[in-house]
């Protein structure tokens, strides 16, 4: 009898129900773990996302940390919050799941927030008041910093890294994102360098990012095998980028690493020949408002390499409890591509098993899935949610 399965982590979102955008906050928080909301076929982060505001009792219901590995609990303190003797004694009793792999992340929607006690003094906050939110730039702007905070905080949490409030200064651990800005020196050294200046300024993530502009030069490998979990490779996506050999090496690197990669599409007039492996990596465009851009760039980033940390533990914990005897499993974090029959290959020749390649949710479209099969049959591409069907 296998053990039951636990998901790598879950998230509990806790807020007022008298709290106007305490629902909204909430409803964005699933988009951005698990999936869009409004679409819930969606690809996603897929992390199990679960709601607790007023219940019965007047308490939110008590949270269970039995069903996942790790449990992240966000606390959306407001006005209402703060005054509601029930969420301040329900707020006491969660301090009691702490442990290294529970964790609560208080959010100040109000300048009460950190007088509210309730064991949890201590704690850093994340500050994400901007006035009236019924106002949507305010939510906007306050969503991006509870958005950006908890992607990394919850990297930390999947690396078992300490909170970085319990980092001393003498011995402050490194960021969990290693994030190396890969673009053409001749049309896109400009807007890599205030893109790197945008993060030590206005994110002040040289706390917790170590952002590299890479050289030419063989050690980028080294460093990429060096933080292989962790690396993160932007590319900026200018119309001299594929021209440029150390460029295609750096995609080929992480590509084969399986490194997270982001492609900042910049192309202005065009380009002689695509590079075919910048394929099946999220991308994103800049736009007139180049901040707000940036910002977007390293939320979409660290949302990412969350994702390889989640996938990656996940899928594995399927493996076991799927354990099929004469077959192996390959575990890769994003949606199978002629590329990784590099893997594959190298897989098939050491092993006697026929090989069983584990991707997330949702499948590929039968199309996609019609291409991999023609190179070979005897590979079979699938998703947890089939693999009770392998025989």
């Amino acid at each position: 009898m296998k053990n039951r399965l636990k998901y790598p982590l879950s998230l509990f979102v806790v807020w007022h129900p008298n709290f106007t955008q305490g629902k909204a906050i909430a409803n964005n928080l699933y988009s951005i773990f698990c999936r869009d909301i409004n679409e819930p076929i969606s690809r996603g982060l897929g992390i199990p996302v679960y709601f607790r505001s007023e219940s019965f009792d007047k308490t939110p219901i008590p949270i269970n940390t039995g069903n996942s590995t790790r449990n992240a609990i966000v606390l959306l303190i407001d006005k209402e919050y703060f005054v509601d003797d029930n969420f301040r004694e329900y707020t006491e009793s969660l301090t009691k799941l702490v442990d290294n792999n529970t964790r609560i992340y208080p959010i100040a929607m109000c300048e009460e927030a950190h007088e509210i006690g309730c064991g949890i003094g201590s704690y850093q906050y994340i500050n994400a008041i901007q006035g009236d939110l019924s106002i949507m730039e305010n939510f906007d702007l306050s969503m991006k910093k509870i958005k950006t905070a908890l992607l990394n905080d919850f990297a930390r949490l999947l690396l078992n890294m300490n909170p970085t409030w319990k980092d001393k200064n003498e011995d402050r651990q490194n960021s969990p994102v290693q994030l190396f800005l890969s673009h053409a020196k001749k049309d896109g050294l400009e807007t890599t360098k205030r893109f790197q200046a945008f993060i030590n300024s206005k994110l002040k993530l040289d706390v917790f990012f170590d952002a590299v502009d890479i050289a030419d030069g063989y050690e980028f490998e080294q460093q990429i095998e060096a933080n292989i979990k962790s690396s993160a490779l932007v590319v900026f996506h200018t119309d001299e980028y594929s021209t440029r050999e150390w460029c295609r090496i750096e995609v080929l690197v992480a590509k084969r690493n399986k490194c997270s990669i982001v492609v900042v599409h910049d192309i202005k007039n065009g380009e002689k020949r695509a590079f075919p492996y910048l394929g099946n990596t999220p991308t994103i465009t800049m736009h007139q408002d180049e901040i707000q851009s940036f910002y977007a760039i390293v939320n979409l980033t660290l949302s990412q390499v969350l994702n390889n940390l989640f996938q990656l533990e996940l899928l594995e914990s399927f493996h076991q409890q799927f354990d099929i005897e004469d077959a192996e499993f390959i575990s890769i974090t994003s949606p199978p591509e002629l590329f990784n029959y590099i893997d594959i290959y190298k897989r098939k020749r050491e092993s006697k098993k026929r090989i069983i390649v584990l991707y997330p949710e949702p499948p590929l479209g039968a199309e996609e899935l019609k291409i991999l099969n023609d190179i070979d049959k005897n590979i079979t591409f699938i998703t947890p949610i089939h693999l009770p069907t392998i025989r």
